[in-house]
């Protein structure tokens, strides 16, 4: 996948463009229709297709101080991207400059970075510019002025109402794994990096990756049968999802401790993708390590059977 970091940065490409445009937080199935729309076009017009999205989310810098979780950080959204087999992405920085610039100051700046731009692919409940002043109706008005066509494909429903990345987030939330799945069109999945953790795992016989997480939206704590994708491979594991002290001994943090089977390469310092295929049960204490290692056994005897 091609990627930009800025609008100008489009004026190399010369064939036709054909780009879906929004935050894409989750990549769900709904934005998934705009990323196929936008390829049809592209391939209608000989061209290539592109998304246009943004970094942080735009939440992160207009209400800093009610924004909610977000279900995929940055590096996860062009991951899923990348997976998507998406040509190319514009990742534009999103200041608060930026969001002062008038709806007609950003097709104008858009159409003059783009000079191969032709159609723009967007949700219907698409804004932009300062304030969210612009929609569909008024990018279809000023976009005709620049002869660049606005595609404006329906909602993608379940369950009796659009998908959303709101909807998503309440039902992973909630640990609503299969719903999750349903809007998504994957399993849910959370990205981090392993690092170093405090070996406990190892010293019971169990040894597990501690996954540092990028995402904030996270399923209810507990085990859960799981899958990640490793240097190509797909591998199945067990993983512990929840909180632990610091170590500063100030506040717990959330940590994700995955045990692969089967599995003998060095995973620290590698970016990893877990994929949550099942839960197997709540969180729980034990007063002794020969109790939690006899739980540990049968929880990976339990994910085996959940995932074979």
């Amino acid at each position: 996948m091609k990627l930009l970091r800025t609008l100008d940065e489009l004026s190399s490409i010369s064939r036709p463009i054909a780009m879906a445009a929004g935050a894409f937080d989750g990549v769900h199935k709904g934005h998934q229709k705009l990323i196929r729309a936008a390829e049809n076009r592209a391939k209608a017009m000989k061209g290539t297709a592109f998304t246009l999205t943004f970094d942080p989310h735009p939440s992160r810098v207009l209400l800093p101080d009610s924004t909610p979780r977000l279900l995929t950080s940055t590096a996860h959204k062009l991951r899923i991207l990348h997976g998507l087999g998406v040509e190319g992405c514009v990742l534009v920085p999103f200041t608060l400059e930026f969001s002062r610039i008038e709806p007609e100051q950003f097709v104008e700046q858009l159409c003059e970075a783009a000079p191969s731009l032709k159609a723009i692919i967007v949700g219907p409940n698409w804004t932009f510019g300062h304030r969210a002043r612009g929609n569909t109706d008024l990018m279809r008005e000023l976009a005709s002025k620049h002869g660049l066509e606005v595609i404006v494909p329906d909602a993608v429903s379940w369950n009796g109402a659009p998908i959303s990345s709101t909807r998503i987030r309440q039902a992973v939330e909630h640990g609503q794994l299969e719903d999750t799945e349903s809007m998504l069109g994957r399993p849910f999945s959370m990205l981090g990096t392993v690092t170093h953790g405090r070996r406990i795992g190892r010293e019971l016989g169990f040894p597990t990756a501690n996954i540092r997480l990028y995402d904030e939206v996270r399923p209810p704590s507990g085990v859960y049968a799981v899958i990640s994708e490793i240097d190509g491979a797909n591998y199945k594991g067990a993983a512990y999802l929840g909180k632990r002290p610091s170590s500063s001994g100030q506040n717990e943090e959330h940590v994700l401790e995955a045990h692969f089977f089967d599995i003998s390469i060095d995973l620290y310092g590698k970016e990893i993708e877990v994929f949550f295929m099942d839960k197997l049960r709540g969180n729980q204490r034990f007063p002794n390590d020969d109790l939690l290692k006899a739980q540990i056994a049968k929880d990976i005897d339990q994910a085996r059977k959940s995932l074979s």
